[in-house]
């Protein structure tokens, strides 16, 4: 998952491949909120110490409801709870958190792993929040881009109603 070879460049293999990822983090079954909400958690801890650096609080207040509650809400949580939950380990996490802290645009890609089971609209709800916790929705370079799969994967998109 952290490097691609394409099979018609054989000595790619003996190179490693190509980088795909720059930190790959696999989560259990079912710790994507719990991932999700470590993350945020430890973002808005720096947010605090930091005075406004990390968060895009004029995105926040122009264009969003509910922050007080929402930080309020992150507030709640036992983080050794929310490693557990996720089973990554605290200093993975960290690195995650260091890289979204120094991004201004930020595109969240998912698949349907992330939105084809019980708890998949809190994972998409998350995702989300941390998204306009970075001001990155509606912007040149950031948003939301669920990959569906192939063509008519949710059925006959491109058809005509009734039959023939």
């Amino acid at each position: 998952m952290t490097n691609f070879v394409n099979p018609q460049r054989p000595l790619k293999i003996l190179r490693g491949g190509t980088k795909l990822a720059d930190l790959y983090l696999q989560v259990k079954i079912n710790g994507d909120v719990a991932l999700l909400k470590a993350i945020m958690s430890m973002l808005l801890f720096q947010e605090k110490q930091e005075l406004g650096d990390i968060f895009d609080m004029e995105f926040i207040t122009t264009r969003t409801k509910g922050y007080e509650d929402f930080a309020k809400h992150l507030q709640q949580f036992d983080f050794r709870d929310l490693e557990e939950a996720c089973g990554i380990p605290r200093g993975q996490i960290r690195k995650a958190a260091r890289m979204i802290k120094k991004s201004k645009r930020i595109i969240a890609c998912w698949a349907m792993g992330l939105t084809q089971h019980e708890n998949g609209v809190d994972n998409i709800r998350e995702v989300v929040n941390l998204l306009l916790l970075k001001g990155s929705i509606g912007i040149q370079g950031g948003g939301t881009c669920p990959v569906r799969g192939h063509s008519n994967v949710q059925g006959d998109r491109t058809g005509h109603l009734g039959s023939a």
